[in-house]
């Protein structure tokens, strides 16, 4: 065996390691987004404040890998889709999230569900609990599913739906050694009894949206040294809301005031000590919560996402935002009227199935419970000025490897890799001298 066989030998060992080691392995900061992803082009019809810069059908490969490659220039480690369960049939969610996932996989980016309790195929904890063993054998083992130290990540949408009591027993039925990360929805933190951390879907109903954080951060965090347990507090950051679209008797807007709602979101998330932000969302057309590129705001949500993203990684404080006096205003599309015609009103706590199977299906929005704000939002009447939309941005993949400059931050998260690979160098020598004695 020559030296230069046992270096190469060597050298492949501590590289084969650096692979993709999953997202948070180590203690990452990780920015996440929620996505949608039950769209057809009947839905653009609707009398949206905005729309995509270009239009789409949820099913179309090249409009997922579009979104995935922003996600990647947005600083976005997953997108967390909405998902129906398993079933096939007149259920898009489960067809476009595996065509997400191998999407993902070839961009470097991640991918999770977010299990909606009020689907219209999941009537009983015996539906819940073969979602959830899909979830960790089918999905769960694609390389491109979020992972954090090991685990893969399943948030819930509506998990008040069932007790504390009988979440406890589900788990035990499923994942009784606590093997998989579940993420909680709501006000009521006793589930963290059996949940593995807390977030809000909205904080849109406050206008002071860094308070909101700060203090329910600072709840996750009272509820875990009371408990003696360690829980994640996912932070909600929002560019802004406009839910009138949806006909509810409780529509409202949120100004998106050039930015500036958005950063004081972020401020927020990073004052309360976020271990995750979770961004609502990359593409919530039905309540105007997307930063996805737009006809209104081009690409703007997009960088500023990716500046404050980074901000956030680093423990930075954001800038205000300072958005150019003459910027014009972003006009709706289509704009019939300041307020749009509102359509026949969507129940709150549940979502209407897709009729038919994707890419034909009818989307629906996913509801917004505001968790009971003490302050009741004032509805605004027009969009707020942003700045001028830019060009949206030449999407071009990731490099195929990450640099080797890497490789030091992950040896000293993998001392035993190294030890592993320093001792198979010494028995190469060895090898080599004895050769040599012979």
């Amino acid at each position: 065996m020559s030296r230069k066989w046992g270096y190469w030998l060597l050298l492949g060992l501590l590289i084969g390691g650096l692979g993709a080691p999953p997202a948070g392995a180590s203690g990452e900061r990780l920015v996440l987004a929620f996505y949608y992803a039950w769209y057809d082009m009947a839905t653009w019809e609707r009398p949206l404040p905005d729309r995509p810069a270009q239009l789409y059908i949820s099913a179309d490969p090249a409009a997922i890998e579009r979104h995935v490659l922003w996600a990647r220039q947005a600083g976005i480690d997953a997108l967390v889709q909405s998902w129906y369960g398993p079933r096939i049939a007149d259920n898009q969610t489960e067809t476009n999230f595996a065509l997400l996932l191998g999407i993902a996989a070839r961009h470097g980016l991640s991918a999770a569900v977010d299990l909606e309790l009020t689907s219209p195929f999941i009537h009983s904890t015996g539906d819940v609990i073969a979602a959830l063993r899909h979830v960790r054998t089918v999905h769960a083992a694609h390389p491109a599913y979020l992972r954090v130290n090991g685990r893969p990540v399943i948030f819930f949408w509506r998990q008040e739906r069932y007790s504390v009591e009988t979440w406890q027993a589900i788990r035990q039925e499923v994942d009784p050694n606590r093997e998989t990360i579940w993420i909680a929805e709501g006000i009521h933190l006793d589930y963290l009894r059996v949940f593995d951390g807390n977030r809000l879907y909205s904080v849109a109903w406050d206008p002071a949206p860094e308070r909101v954080l700060v203090r329910w951060g600072r709840r996750v965090r009272d509820w875990s040294a009371r408990n003696g347990v360690e829980k994640f507090w996912v932070a909600t950051v929002m560019p802004g809301y406009d839910d009138r679209v949806t006909g509810r008797a409780d529509a409202f807007v949120r100004d998106r005031a050039g930015g500036e709602y958005y950063r004081r979101c972020w401020q927020g998330a990073a004052d309360s000590g976020a271990d995750w932000v979770i961004i609502t969302s990359f593409n919530e057309w039905m309540e105007g919560t997307q930063i996805e590129p737009s006809a209104g705001y081009g690409d703007f949500y997009l960088n500023l996402t990716r500046e404050l993203a980074g901000s956030y990684r680093a423990g930075r404080a954001s800038a205000p935002v300072t958005a150019p006096s003459a910027t014009p205003t972003p006009s709706p599309v289509p704009s019939p009227s300041p307020t749009p015609s509102p359509l026949p009103p969507t129940p709150t706590a549940t979502h209407t199935p897709t009729p038919t199977p994707s890419p034909t299906a009818t989307p629906s929005p996913p509801p917004t419970a505001p968790p009971t704000p003490t302050e009741t939002p004032t509805a605004t009447p027009t969009a707020t000025p942003s700045p001028t939309p830019t060009p949206l941005p030449t999407l071009t993949p990731p490099a195929a490897l990450a640099p080797l400059g890497d490789a030091a931050s992950f040896l000293k998260t993998n001392p035993g890799l190294v030890a592993a690979a320093l001792a198979a160098l010494l028995a190469l020598t060895q090898v080599v001298r004895n050769g040599r004695r012979r």
